[in-house]
């Protein structure tokens, strides 16, 4: 078999350089000629490990580095465009009226209107003559014992 030296490395200078790589007495003008060396196609068998080694180290030199570039615009992109959906949300939402009550079957939905019938409803409660604290003073434990038992035989049946 006739190989197409590219470089004037015979196979033993090249086993004298591999066996000097292995033991890191190798310089980088060796290591190159070395490289060179192995980086020829249709090489014996017994340099394929040395081929896949340099192989590897070429292709580590040469990774292509990723670019953010397109991917830092889409997502800038993306933000601007949930920003402005989030402000537009927040802006129509906020214009409706939230504040309403219903006074005897009619919907009020002016503040001032429904803060007035709030208070107007709280003093008529506090105005009353305590009814609630009268029941409570009226009734006795006993009383109170008898209602949740008749409460709970009722619940039963």
């Amino acid at each position: 078999m006739k190989l197409k030296r590219r470089h004037n490395l015979s196979f033993e200078e090249a086993d004298a350089l591999i066996e000097k790589y292995y033991d890191g007495l190798t310089s980088g003008e060796e290591e190159k000629h070395l490289h060179e060396f192995l980086a020829q196609r249709g090489l014996p068998e017994r340099y394929k490990a040395e081929q896949a080694i340099f192989g590897y180290f070429e292709r580590k030199k040469h990774k292509p580095a990723l670019n953010m570039k397109p991917v830092l615009n889409w997502a800038s992109g993306i933000a601007a465009m949930l920003v402005i959906a989030a402000g537009l949300h927040f802006y129509t939402t906020a214009n409706t009226k939230s504040n309403y009550a219903y006074v005897n079957g009619v919907k009020i939905t002016k503040l001032s209107e429904v803060k007035s019938k709030a208070l107007m409803s709280l003093n008529e409660v506090s105005a009353t003559n305590n009814e609630v604290e009268q029941c409570f003073q009226n009734m006795t434990a006993n009383d109170v014992v008898q209602q949740q038992l008749d409460i709970f035989a009722t619940s039963e049946k």
